[in-house]
């Protein structure tokens, strides 16, 4: 069996979840006699081809700077016939895309389908159903996910600064103010539920145009359906950890056994909320015994600005240590080094992967209670659960495990198994050949 999997960006400019995700399930596959291509676009005239990590890649180009119809979905990007006649030569069975984007969207996969592929897509972010990206209701609450576009324009243009009256007010407007659409500044917010109405529509075309599509994780899964996809069409397929080797916990390595030290690992983005748990440590009293590791990274200008806004935070207090940034290969020793794992995510993680690493690591986990985090963390068995903004639960919970020595430990022996790649790759090779079989016994 031949299976092209294609992402909106790949290694080795890129190394995002979704990038390891791609990568780990490739070579998974590979393992169990499935071959693989990844195809994903680049900035550039030309496509090429590598090797990374045993598997093959495609990069087909895409413009550096997009029309605006290219950019809306209206017509294809420049160059695409490049990725229409590799994936036509690559003769796959199974066309299975891993990100929505202008540069990997459903012109690419329509292509697929064109051109007799069966195809699958899995859904790894919340932006494919919420526009403002974070499945937060007004900022605030967890959204059941469906697309009702006056209930959608009005927290999308929350999110852009508008007051909740104001937002209210434009999300009423008639659809029929569309074209409005292009005039500047103003005109996104005049057709917000325009606009949202069409994310509903571009959902659509996607499940249309998809034999399966898999979501990551349960609350992903639900509002899928909440918002008509067909159920005999979605799978889930949750997240596996990726670790090649047995991690073994050295958790008092250069450290005093008094101290019990927390960890961060993630990006510098408000989304993971490394603000709150700064601003939480720092309330600690002075005299207990607890420390802070923070591992994050981030080079655009947005994610370099919220760092900064963190090291400042941070300077205040001695006793939050700040790392440098480590390969992928140096995760799980991290993660083992700290005696639990801090993951303040002020959004819904359709994963993360972090959750699986520190289980894999023999990590406990306090977690925002939302999400995938809340459907992997179980609250006083192997983590602790604490509202995702109320700094004085995040104190609170942060007191407790410097005080209760009975706590840590009892954490760690609730950790069970842990799913890994492997799993998924497994389940994701039982989908591909029930799909073959289909189209074998069709034809």
């Amino acid at each position: 069996m031949r299976v092209v999997e294609s992402a909106g960006f790949y290694y080795p400019d890129s190394s995002g979840g979704t990038e390891v995700y791609v990568n780990l399930l490739a070579q998974s596959l590979r393992a169990q006699g499935i071959e693989c291509a990844v195809a994903a676009p680049s900035r550039s005239m030309e496509a090429s081809r590598y090797i990374h990590e045993g598997t093959e890649v495609f990069r087909y180009p895409v413009p550096t700077n997009w029309f605006r119809r290219e950019a809306q979905g209206s017509v294809p990007p420049r160059q695409f016939e490049i990725f229409e006649e590799w994936l036509g030569k690559r003769q796959a069975d199974v066309y299975h895309q891993h990100s929505w984007t202008s540069a990997c969207g459903l012109w690419h996969l329509k292509a697929a389908k064109r051109l007799g592929l069966k195809t699958v897509v899995t859904i790894h972010v919340p932006g494919i159903i919420c526009m403002r990206g974070t499945m937060l209701h007004e900022g605030r609450t967890a959204c059941d996910g469906e697309i009702r576009p006056r209930r959608c324009a009005a927290c999308w243009l929350q999110s852009k600064g508008l007051s909740v009256s104001a937002a209210g007010r434009l999300a009423a407007l008639p659809r029929g103010l569309a074209p409005l659409a292009r005039l500047p500044r103003v005109g996104p917010a005049l057709t917000a539920k325009a606009l949202a109405a069409n994310h509903k529509k571009q959902l659509h075309d996607m499940a249309a145009a998809s034999d399966r599509i898999v979501a990551v994780c349960g609350w992903l899964h639900d509002a899928l359906i909440a918002n008509g996809v067909p159920p005999a069409k979605l799978v889930l397929n949750r997240h596996g950890v990726g670790q090649r080797t047995p991690i073994v916990p050295v958790r008092r390595s250069g450290k005093s056994a008094d101290v019990v030290r927390l960890g961060f690992l993630g990006r510098y983005d408000p989304l993971k909320g490394l603000h709150v748990l700064v601003d939480a440590f720092k309330r600690l009293p002075a005299d207990l015994p607890v420390g802070l590791d923070i591992c994050a990274v981030g080079t655009d200008n947005e994610a370099v600005k919220y760092r900064d806004v963190i090291l400042r935070s941070a300077a205040s207090d001695c006793r939050i240590r700040i790392r440098p940034s480590i390969p992928h290969a140096e995760v799980g020793g991290f993660i083992a080094g700290v005696d639990a794992l801090a993951v303040p995510s002020q959004w819904l993680e359709t994963g993360p992967f972090v959750v699986l690493a520190a289980f894999a690591a023999g990590t406990p986990v306090i977690g925002s209670d939302l999400g995938g985090i809340k459907e992997l963390v179980s609250h006083e068995r192997d983590g602790l659960l604490v509202p995702h903004d109320d700094l004085n639960a995040w104190t609170a919970t942060l007191a407790r495990l410097a005080t209760d020595r009975t706590l840590l430990p009892r954490l760690r022996q609730g950790i069970g198994p842990v799913r890994t790649m492997a799993d998924v790759a497994r389940d994701m090779a039982t989908v591909y050949r029930e799909l073959s079989a289909i189209g074998a016994n069709a034809g």
